[in-house]
């Protein structure tokens, strides 16, 4: 017996399916809801970050303020620990929300040097 190559390739090639119903892998409305209210959340975690930079950069002067270089090198980590998310998190959700060469990347890196100088008045004030 000797096999066809068409066959081996597509073996359910002689068989027709034919759906009586359809298969909906997801609910597209509530898919809908799902993202619209992520991006609400996320556009409330971009104008609450610049304010919730205040705490680490607290956290780093009062570092540089201690006697102890153990308690020193511990809150300077753990305001590291606290700069991470309110940075990374809305500037990764902007770079990868918009395409590159746009006004909206140019408005990100605005964005970016916005949180780098709230930071840094955070800093002088504290």
């Amino acid at each position: 017996m000797q096999v066809e190559p068409a066959k081996f390739r597509n073996p359910l090639s002689n068989f027709n399916l034919h759906q009586k119903f359809k298969f909906k892998l997801y609910d597209s409305e509530a898919l809908q809801v799902f993202f619209t209210t992520f991006r609400i959340r996320c556009y409330f975690l971009l104008v609450l970050s610049p304010f919730a930079l205040a705490a680490p950069a607290y956290l780093t002067q009062v570092s540089f303020g201690t006697g102890s270089i153990g308690i020193s090198i511990g809150l300077f980590l753990l305001s590291l620990l606290l700069v991470l998310p309110w940075t990374l998190v809305p500037v990764l959700f902007l770079f990868t929300t918009f395409s590159a060469n746009t006004w909206h990347r140019k408005v990100s890196w605005a964005y970016v040097a916005l949180l780098l100088l709230s930071y840094i008045i955070w800093m002088m004030i504290f």
